[in-house]
């Protein structure tokens, strides 16, 4: 609309300012020229208004068809992303017909957005194939599944060998099962580490708060080398029931760890004490001393296990503190 307007305002000023210059008074036809004009310019702003209206409208029109064609692919690939968790097999795709190099910018955007959703559809289904023929769900399914029958077998285990210690009268057997039962509740704990990695939870629970002194009494009795581990006095404060289970297992990986990686001779001190943010559990060894770079590895792990390769620690059979920071998330 602005150029027809420029153009006529333009040509009106020329005219008055010949018309003035000349010192000539204007007549009929002067008028009649002058109004013709005017009529051919009000003529060019109305058709070029009325061009500007058609071409917003085509603009808003194509700019819709392009939301809406957006909106029906996002639609299609959440129904595409329900189906295959579903298990049900992917939609058959059509060919889509590919426009020419010779279309305008609005075409070009629409086969742009087409081909972005049919790569996101393409890496979709590749997943899922993937999923699928790795088994990894079911796997993780039967992991969880033997994690627990082997769960429950120690549990019977250590029940039958408790009814036994209270019943054998001879010191040389009673010191023997102590031994089994030592070496079974070390199985158990190995078997909950199976399912604190399938995403599973520990079926002992309790009801009641238990004091600390017996949750640190239950996490040493876990550890293969119980004898070197120490209880410094006083140890403060109980835990909930449901939080039971979880705190003895990971403090007998702390505690294990602990007696592991420090010398034979010295001895792993355990402290308990109420603090201003709760309870502090501390684990206090003579170890002999980490790499700052295995540290900060160890320290990123504990922090965000998620941002671990699991399969790198299953290697080299080092899966107690993954164990201990999905325990301690939990």
């Amino acid at each position: 609309v602005l150029p027809p307007v420029a153009v006529a305002l333009s040509a009106c000023a020329a005219v008055l300012f010949t018309v003035r210059s000349s010192g000539m008074r204007p007549n009929g036809a002067l008028w009649a020229v002058l109004c013709g004009a005017t009529a051919v310019a009000l003529a060019g702003i109305v058709i070029a208004a009325v061009a500007a209206e058609r071409a917003a409208r085509s603009v808003h029109d194509r700019v819709g068809v392009l939301r809406r064609g957006t909106a029906r692919r996002e639609a299609d690939l959440h129904a595409l992303v329900e189906a295959l968790r579903n298990g049900e097999p992917p939609p058959p795709r059509g060919r889509r017909t590919e426009r020419g190099g010779d279309g305008d910018e609005f075409d070009q955007l629409a086969a742009d957005l087409a081909r972005a959703h049919d790569g996101a559809v393409t890496a979709v289904v590749q997943a899922a194939q993937l999923s699928s023929q790795a088994g990894s769900e079911q796997k993780l399914e039967v992991f969880v599944n033997l994690a627990r029958r082997l769960q429950s077998l120690v549990h019977r285990e250590i029940s039958i060998l408790d009814e036994l210690e209270n019943e054998m009268e001879d010191p040389d057997l009673l010191k023997g099962l102590f031994h089994v039962d030592h070496l079974a509740t070390r199985i158990r704990r190995h078997a909950e580490n199976l399912a604190v990695l399938g995403g599973a939870v520990s079926r002992r629970q309790w009801s009641n708060p238990v004091p600390m002194t017996e949750v640190l009494r239950s996490a040493i009795a876990e550890v293969e080398q119980y004898s070197r581990v120490k209880l410094v006095p006083p140890i403060d404060g109980t835990l909930r029931g449901h939080a039971v289970a979880d705190v003895i297992h990971l403090l007998a990986e702390l505690v294990e760890n602990a007696t592991v990686f420090s010398a034979p001779h010295t001895q792993v001190l355990l402290r308990a004490n109420l603090v201003t943010s709760g309870l502090a559990v501390e684990v206090e060894d003579r170890g002999l001393g980490m790499p700052v770079g295995e540290q900060d590895r160890m320290n990123a792990l504990l922090a965000d296990p998620d941002q671990v390769h699991v399969a790198s620690l299953l290697a080299d059979g080092r899966i107690g503190l993954f164990v201990v920071s999905q325990l301690a998330r939990r």
